[in-house]
């Protein structure tokens, strides 16, 4: 005989109405910071879940916010309750894999479902359109906030391809008619301190908007000084919580590129190629790649072959600079994803034809080897004659 589970799921609250005074209190607790997570008990043909126990009894996290989000939906949905329960949540719970998920499927149900339907694009590929005909009714303002806060949070809290589930979610309150999309892609969500969303004087002008995980850096000259000021606001901004995967869009007088063969020629590339130039930066360079460098998070303006984990620029600048960055060339390929990155390669490349296979050199040969599946031939072929030798 099959085991009967022990925890309560939402669709026990939605059957058993004796049971939604438990989710009350539950519900009662997050709200005030009393509610403590904790596993289910061990139970024969079930896995263990994070849950809450109240009264004796284990309601899954999943089933706590979507019993709070149907129940103020049936007494008049107000944005600021909704954000402020889901905010207590993720701050409890996390961000991944339950508290996502029921927002998530929140905005599927109430928004994309209500108004959208499937459709092939031009080249045959599945997309969500608005419905044929007028709306028999229209959502109030706060849903529509409400499903804007959660595609803010997919940027800040998830990773890299949450970002595709926010630009839908934002997609679709535009298609609804609403502004407040436009609004937050022009100044951000206002979480940013004054001084790490903009600053401009005569030389940098620099934004950061951290709903679009994006940032503009433009100089108008060349100088110690305003590099020392970028990377500095570039620190501070990671420092603060910025989103782990984003774009800089960096534009200057001067165009200069690594000497490494097969990168990028864009902004990011250009900023660090030209900041390397005053060895005064080096140290700020480098505590930038530290904070930049997180295994499966990208700079979003970069795919295919020349995708590239943030950090990259500045460690390639800094390790073919001088050998005393070592040990940051070698963390950086322990952690960056060689399966969906290759042009660490590159470096490697460059980084033999200057310095050749002297102890370092080895040392990061095998690294890449273990990190990328094909190396450059020539690297290769540099090596098998070093070999040989």
């Amino acid at each position: 005989m099959a085991s009967k589970r022990n925890y309560l799921i939402f669709e026990d609250a939605q059957q058993d109405l004796s049971l939604r005074t438990l989710f009350d209190v539950c519900v009662s607790s997050i709200s005030e910071g009393t509610a403590r997570v904790s596993k289910t008990r061990a139970q024969a043909g079930y896995p263990s879940y994070d849950c809450f126990r109240v009264d004796g009894r284990e309601i899954l996290i999943a089933a706590a916010l979507e019993y709070y989000l149907f129940k103020l939906g049936g007494s008049g949905f107000e944005y600021e309750k909704a954000s402020d329960f889901a905010e207590a949540m993720r701050k409890l719970c996390g961000w991944q894999w339950e508290v996502d998920r029921v927002l998530r499927n929140w905005v599927e149900r109430v928004i994309r479902d209500s108004f959208f339907e499937e459709a092939l694009d031009k080249n045959g590929y599945p997309k969500w359109v608005l419905k044929h005909g007028e709306p028999s009714y229209q959502l109030p303002e706060d849903y529509l906030r409400f499903a804007c806060y959660i595609a803010i949070c997919h940027v800040k809290y998830g990773p890299s391809e949450s970002n595709y589930t926010a630009n839908q979610i934002f997609g679709y309150v535009a298609d609804l008619g609403n502004d407040l999309p436009a609004k937050l892609k022009k100044v951000g969500s206002g979480d940013l301190p004054k001084e790490l969303a903009e600053f401009k004087d005569s030389i940098v002008s620099y934004k950061a908007n951290d709903v679009f995980a994006t940032i503009k850096i433009t100089l108008k000259e060349e100088s110690e000084d305003a590099y020392q000021k970028v990377l500095e606001l570039l620190c501070q901004l990671l420092e603060f919580g910025f989103s782990k995967s984003y774009t800089i869009d960096f534009r200057s007088p001067e165009k200069s590129w690594l000497p490494i063969k097969g990168l990028p020629k864009i902004g990011v590339h250009q900023l660090f190629s030209n900041a390397i130039q005053w060895p005064a930066l080096h140290k700020k360079i480098e505590d930038y790649a530290r904070l930049a460098m997180k295994e499966f998070e990208w700079y979003e303006n970069l795919e295919a072959e020349y995708c590239a984990m943030p950090g990259t620029f500045a460690v390639f600048a800094l390790g073919l600079y001088d050998e005393k960055y070592h040990a940051l060339v070698c963390n950086y390929l322990r952690i960056c994803d060689g399966e969906h990155q290759g042009i660490q390669g590159n470096f490697i490349l460059a980084y033999i034809e200057k310095y050749g296979f002297a102890e370092k050199g080895l040392e990061l040969y095998a690294l890449c080897k273990a990190n990328l599946q094909h190396l450059p031939k020539k690297l290769k072929s540099l090596h098998d004659k070093q070999q040989i030798w």
